[in-house]
């Protein structure tokens, strides 16, 4: 059995299902998501539940979503325990070391895994991405907004422009590692866009929509997108990944609108500086297909 311990926002946690899934379909062994973290976590929400995933959920109730996966089983194996002994008794706990891919996990042959970590490069699932496309379809209804906005960036030569900010800017412990993406950079990726792709309409997605819209002035025609909250930044995501070229920020989450964006020819322009701090190395967390700059 694989199983992965999710943690922080929607970007993060479809990293970590990702790879997970990726092991189990490399060891054709089941898989299991301890979401159980989100109980005592106050920034985010678990969100995997808006998507077409069918792996188990352990909660602290033990309540389970087993389609394809014997609940009696599960329940045998996870009856009363607690999350020391999941992480450490019956699982052999794999611990991320740093951000850089480690594709020794492949070559892992330990019965039963379980990862703890961010991985946050496509190197670890790749190989699976039509399996991860048919797992990240979005099976909660959508918004009428959403719908509707939906129909105009499928029409258009439509970019998306992530701005992240929020915590980024708000508390000083996660700005001195992430930092944040300056206008300029934003000015930058879009003259690029606009030497490359004819009459762009740029959609803007952030979660301080009230500052994009007072600082980021642009000639062309321009929707903020200000429907949608924490909540339901899924609808943002699918928004995203629809725009047939995307502008990142240095954000999980604009990267999985960028990554599952279908377009074959698609442009898409990442932050070359994508921590704040030289002591990560983000060398794996950009595709190399991706513009940097």
């Amino acid at each position: 059995m694989v199983a992965v311990e999710l943690i922080g926002g929607l970007g993060n946690q479809m990293f970590q299902y990702a790879t997970a899934r990726a092991l189990s379909l490399h060891r054709d062994d089941s898989l299991l998501l301890d979401s159980r973290l989100f109980d005592n976590y106050k920034l985010h929400s678990y969100c995997l539940n808006h998507f077409n995933i069918g792996a188990a959920v352990v909660k602290n109730d033990l309540s389970l979503k087993t389609p394809g996966f014997s609940k009696r089983v599960v329940d045998k194996l996870l009856q009363k325990i607690d999350a020391l002994t999941l992480q450490n008794k019956i699982f052999n706990t794999y611990q991320e070391k740093n951000l850089l891919f480690d594709d020794s996990l492949f070559r892992n042959s330990k019965k039963n895994i379980y990862l703890k970590g961010y991985f946050q490069s496509e190197k670890y699932f790749a190989k699976y991405e039509d399996q991860l496309r048919k797992d990240f379809e979005i099976v909660t209804p959508l918004k009428k907004e959403t719908t509707d906005l939906l129909k105009i960036i499928e029409a258009e030569n439509s970019v998306s422009l992530h701005i992240r900010r929020g915590d980024y800017i708000s508390n000083p412990a996660a700005n001195a590692v992430h930092g944040t993406c300056d206008l300029n950079y934003y000015h930058r990726a879009i003259e690029i866009i606009k030497e490359k792709i004819e009459h762009p309409i740029f959609f803007i997605f952030s979660d301080d929509i009230d500052w994009a819209k007072e600082n980021l002035k642009l000639e062309n025609t321009t929707y903020f997108v200000d429907f949608n909250d924490a909540s339901t930044n899924y609808e943002d995501l699918k928004l995203m990944s629809a725009c047939k070229n995307n502008i990142t920020a240095n954000s999980s989450f604009s990267w999985w609108g960028a990554w599952l964006n279908a377009n074959k020819s698609k442009i898409v322009i990442a932050p070359s500086k994508w921590f704040n701090t030289d002591v990560l190395n983000s060398q794996d967390i950009i595709p190399e297909s991706w513009m940097k700059i």
